[in-house]
């Protein structure tokens, strides 16, 4: 069965080659394509970068060449397809945290509203979808408020896990000693608590911290060079981001929320675990010994987390790591597509 999908979603800037929602086109390969393109030399129109939801006006016109329209990053783009596009399923993704999908439902408030009037006119936006997709079970807790359960599905955010696995497979079997030093790394830059990082750092002279960021804004980088055992590294290749995530006792996210993370399964996949706010965690949670959650604001609770494994035996680490692995094994795009195709043809 050939479904004919419009996709459409935004390729940002600050996602790597490998990362982002975009990656699941490799494996749905959709028949058309739009939305915002940070990448592409030909300039996005303003009026489209403050009102995604436009595009939705573009798309309306390819509505009798497709069987299916898939808004990825539904928050941004969602608005008016329900009226434009009642012969067909509508199928939306949200990525945004639990908390940021709440004020969505309720306000319409993360883009493209103009004085609330985009939202006061679509309210009932959510009882039209054929099928939304969220990436954390936490999502579905508050999207259920306003539309039903039974249209809600969890699909993680993915990665490419065949050259991930073949990296961690290869570096187990070598022989490595433990370096004397350990180390904590952090990646990535969205819905990150500097202050409450830096805190942590402060705390810590002890470890050495890495920290591996393309956004981070001045002032904290400014900040990063006040410490001699802190690493910042504006952009590095894949292969050097992978080997410092091999190396690491463990990954720092001090979150503001959390949805689906590429700096998470990215990390545990390569066998690195986690300490993480928990804000919302969803599924993230009741995952020790591989992930460990703190609360927010919290600092003993957190280098208490950090410790259990910069303090862990050689032997206790290893098992850690490969437990970390196997756990990250779920979260092929190829098994996240598979699902989507499979959402598509249930809707037909």
């Amino acid at each position: 069965m050939s479904i004919r999908v419009l996709a459409v979603r935004t390729d940002f800037k600050h996602h790597g080659e490998q990362s982002g929602y975009k990656q699941i086109l490799k494996y749905i390969h959709p028949t058309l394509t739009l939305g915002i393109n940070e990448r592409d030399d030909a300039p996005v129109p303003a009026r489209k970068l403050k009102y995604p939801w436009l595009f939705e006006f573009e798309a309306k016109k390819y509505r009798d060449q497709v069987d299916i329209l898939h808004l990825m990053y539904a928050e941004d783009y969602y608005r008016f397809s329900w009226r434009f596009f009642k012969h067909l399923p509508i199928v939306a993704t949200y990525h945004q945290p639990a908390d940021a999908l709440e004020r969505e439902i309720k306000y319409g408030d993360l883009r493209g509203r103009v004085g609330k009037i985009t939202h006061r006119l679509n309210q009932q936006r959510f009882q039209h979808l054929a099928a939304a997709i969220v990436t954390n079970t936490s999502q579905k807790d508050v999207l259920q408020q306003a539309m039903p359960a039974d249209k809600i599905h969890v699909l993680p955010l993915g990665i490419h896990l065949d050259e991930l696995k073949t990296t961690f497979v290869r570096h187990q079997a070598r022989e490595h000693a433990r370096p004397q030093e350990r180390m904590i790394v952090t990646v990535g830059n969205w819905l990150r608590d500097w202050d409450f990082y830096f805190q942590v750092v402060k705390r810590c002279p002890q470890w050495n911290f890495k920290l591996v960021s393309r956004n981070l804004a001045p002032a904290f980088r400014n900040q990063a060079q006040q410490y001699e055992h802190l690493e910042y590294h504006h952009g590095i290749t894949d292969e050097a981001l992978n080997q410092l995530l091999l190396a690491a006792d463990v990954q720092f996210l001090p979150l503001t929320g959390i949805a689906g993370s590429n700096a998470l399964i990215h990390a545990l996949a390569l066998g690195c675990p986690q300490v993480l706010t928990n804000i919302k965690a969803g599924q993230w949670a009741n995952q020790e010994p591989i992930i460990r959650l703190y609360d927010k604001g919290h600092l003993e609770a957190c280098i208490e987390a950090l410790a259990c494994y910069v303090t862990a035996s050689d032997g206790d680490l290893k098992r850690t790591k490969q437990r970390a692995h196997l756990y990250a094994t779920q979260f092929a795009w190829e098994a996240v597509a598979q699902k989507t195709l499979e959402l598509y043809k249930q809707l037909l």
